[in-house]
């Protein structure tokens, strides 16, 4: 998602459809057609990219009623739509909140579990007002979590270990749910099995792969082949090949069997918002289920591993964080009724990290140049998408990504991933 514009600027819709949609919306919920309503952008510029964010505060005239929404629009350009696998990402994510998630409810009910609990179930997503599949007019509308005191962690500092435990107990629970209905009800998850990988959807395509190859260069200029010779070889062997190629080989469930689940697919961290209190994160709510996926439950912690913590971080933290995820996917398991120790002991998460862990590496390469950019140094994603639709030479845009305050932080943060993918086995 990303709104090229300020948080809370004033803005319009872009069209009429989308317009009715949030005031049937908002009539329905305040239970009134009384109502005054602003709208105002609904994120940064650089905090999200594949799709358009807006929010809207309406207010019932008579009760005083309030309700807050986020509505999230594809791209109205056309190029960026295009190179943004907008209409896939908008199908995939309304999947996630209209079919999947529901499936993830009944379920927890079936175990007698209170899903409005989050202390007890599953639930750590947004409401889901209404969504629209319509060709050039996708929608998701939401509940705005801000009002609920949630906000998206500034990417640009190091989150605290209780971040991290966070969203290690909240990834174990929703994993257990996949791996829990696999057990007990294959039957429900099969046809969720057969998602497509989104970026394998332009494997053909020779922009991406000129991106993924510069990307790459960059990495490779970061490393430092004569005082680490062994990183930097076993470095340059992995990224061998098409990115593509890696990707698909990675994301591929079938290999991941049989313990392939439902994955997030996105896990970094603007696409998690935090509650605190005295600073310290007490609840959390995962958005933009776009590239959700049927993999191994390792993607999604590698992701976040490798894009959002430091290597002086993963040398204190790594292995606690990792049992930190399997205890609560575990102690979720009991609770669904299916046993961890034949499901999905910790040995078979070992052996998925050792298949799968260097997902990670290449989510590192694709994202720390976009995390560590500052907002303001962020460049104009149409005028981006336009020149990839163009065919035109990318070889410049790399750059757009870089900033001087800030090249240290990613050349620090990209060697570490490195060192930690060859010190613990993953290439």
């Amino acid at each position: 998602m990303c709104l090229d514009g300020k948080d809370g600027a004033t803005a319009t819709l872009p069209k009429a459809s989308y317009q009715k949609m949030l005031e049937d919306i908002v009539h329905r919920e305040l239970d009134s057609d009384d109502v005054a309503m602003e709208l105002s952008a609904g994120s940064n510029k650089g905090d999200n990219y594949m799709g358009v964010v807006f929010r809207a505060q309406a207010e019932c005239r008579q009760s005083g009623k309030k309700l807050n929404v986020i509505i999230k629009l594809p791209p109205q350009n056309e190029a960026r739509r295009n190179q943004f696998f907008t209409r896939p990402s908008f199908e995939r994510e309304i999947s996630f909140y209209t079919e999947i998630y529901p499936m993830m409810v009944e379920f927890q009910r079936e175990k007698g579990i209170n899903v409005e609990d989050g202390s007890e179930a599953f639930n750590q997503i947004p409401h889901c007002y209404q969504t629209s599949l319509v060709e050039l007019e996708e929608a998701i509308m939401m509940g705005d979590l801000k009002e609920s005191g949630f906000e998206m962690f500034d990417r640009h500092q190091e989150q605290k270990f209780e971040h991290f435990e966070l969203v290690m107990r909240t990834l174990g629970r929703y994993h257990a749910l996949s791996l829990a209905l696999k057990d007990q009800h294959p039957e429900r998850i099969e046809p969720h099995k057969s998602m497509v990988e989104l970026f394998t959807t332009r494997e053909d395509d020779g922009q991406m792969d000129q991106w993924f190859t510069m990307l790459t260069t960059r990495m490779m200029e970061a490393l430092d082949q004569e005082q680490d010779p062994e990183v930097y070889e076993k470095v340059k062997n992995a990224m061998d090949g098409t990115f593509m190629d890696k990707i698909k080989e990675l994301t591929n469930g079938k290999l991941a069997e049989p313990y392939a689940v439902i994955c997030h697919g996105d896990c970094w961290n603007n696409n998690m918002l935090f509650k605190h209190e005295n600073g310290i994160p007490v609840d959390i709510r995962l958005l933009d289920w776009q590239i959700a996926r049927y993999a191994s439950p390792v993607l999604d912690l590698m992701y976040f591993l490798f894009t959002a913590s430091t290597k002086r971080f993963r040398d204190k933290h790594y292995e606690t964080l990792l049992d930190i995820y399997h205890q609560s996917l575990s102690s979720f398991m009991r609770r669904l009724g299916s046993d961890p120790e034949k499901v999905f002991p910790r040995k078979a998460l070992d052996d998925q990290l050792k298949k799968f862990g260097r997902f990670g590496l290449f989510m590192a390469v694709m994202l720390l140049p976009v995390i560590t950019t500052k907002s303001e140094d962020v460049p104009d994603l149409e005028e981006m998408a336009e020149k990839m639709e163009s065919g035109a030479d990318l070889s410049a845009e790399v750059d757009n990504f870089r900033s001087e305050s800030t090249e240290g932080i990613y050349r620090e943060k990209i060697v570490g991933c490195c060192q930690d993918m060859v010190q613990l086995g993953y290439i």
